[in-house]
């Protein structure tokens, strides 16, 4: 049986639609994205007019649970209207997502969505948080000042 995965921009930088057998979805985000590399272009379109690949857009009702998802993990800030996308239909879809983008794998899995990576593995779900380097004052991953004394503040995770 075929197995069926939802491509990220990485998966076609990486080849993967195009080395092995599968049903492949992606957002027309994540299209227009990967539309630039013109000598891979068209064999994305050939994959499409043979129905390897399908391009699907989620429903909206799905990019705002990962969004709330994506604020909750700290990763909102880091992701990108394609990463929403890819997470959010792959979610719809209830299929594994292709990607290499850390804070989109973050994401996923913190969603129970499956993750699979073309180079690199997520080891834990992370949870960002922001802090003060100068007086030590925590605060939520979304933060980026200090209410004590105006710095800047940095982020580090803790596992989930």
């Amino acid at each position: 049986m075929a197995t069926s995965y939802v491509l990220d921009a990485t998966a076609f930088y990486a080849g993967t639609p195009f080395l092995s057998s599968g049903k492949y979805y992606t957002t027309n985000a994540v299209f227009n994205e990967i539309k630039h590399i013109k000598k891979s272009i068209s064999a994305v379109e050939a994959l499409v007019d043979s129905g390897k690949l399908a391009i699907l857009d989620p429903d909206k009702s799905q990019l705002q649970a990962v969004s709330e998802a994506a604020k909750k993990t700290g990763d909102y800030q880091k992701l990108s209207a394609e990463d929403l996308t890819v997470i959010a239909l792959s979610r719809q879809m209830g299929i594994a997502l292709i990607t290499d983008d850390m804070a989109a794998a973050n994401v996923a899995a913190s969603m129970g969505i499956s993750v699979e990576s073309v180079s690199k593995k997520l080891k834990h779900i992370r949870k960002w948080v922001s802090y003060c380097s100068a007086c030590g004052v925590g605060y939520g991953p979304n933060a980026k000042e200090c209410d004590r004394c105006g710095n800047k503040l940095k982020r580090r995770f803790k596992l989930a």
